[in-house]
């Protein structure tokens, strides 16, 4: 399995290595037995922009840690090309310290379709 992670830091946060991101999504992948080639999108922004998003598509006008952008209802079983997951939004200002990875396990299982309950 390849894990494509592509990300845009809007901000002056210190992001964890790559190679941490991609082994956090791997986790989450390996646990729910996906075992195709995937790209996840990560941009990293400020509250206000987290603000916005957050109002625009969850009618919440109020900041948050993070968003999930889903790109399937239901993701392939398997896939012979690799499958854009879709899109996480973090806002560094809005977690607390280490918990970046957190961050990206739970979203990842978000684009999974795994949600709360």
């Amino acid at each position: 399995m390849n894990i494509d992670i592509n990300i845009i830091n809007k901000t002056t946060y210190k992001l964890p290595s790559v190679l941490r991101i991609k082994k956090t999504v791997s986790k989450v992948l390996k646990n729910k037995k996906i075992d195709y080639d995937v790209i996840v999108e990560i941009k990293i922004v400020n509250m206000s922009e987290i603000q916005m998003l957050n109002q625009k598509y969850r009618k919440l006008n109020q900041p948050t840690d993070v968003l999930s952008f889903p790109l399937y209802k239901k993701i392939p079983l398997e896939s012979l090309v690799p499958v854009l997951l879709g899109d996480i939004v973090i806002c560094p200002e809005m977690i607390e310290d280490n918990n970046f990875l957190k961050m990206i396990e739970h979203s990842t299982l978000h684009l999974l379709g795994f949600h709360h309950e």
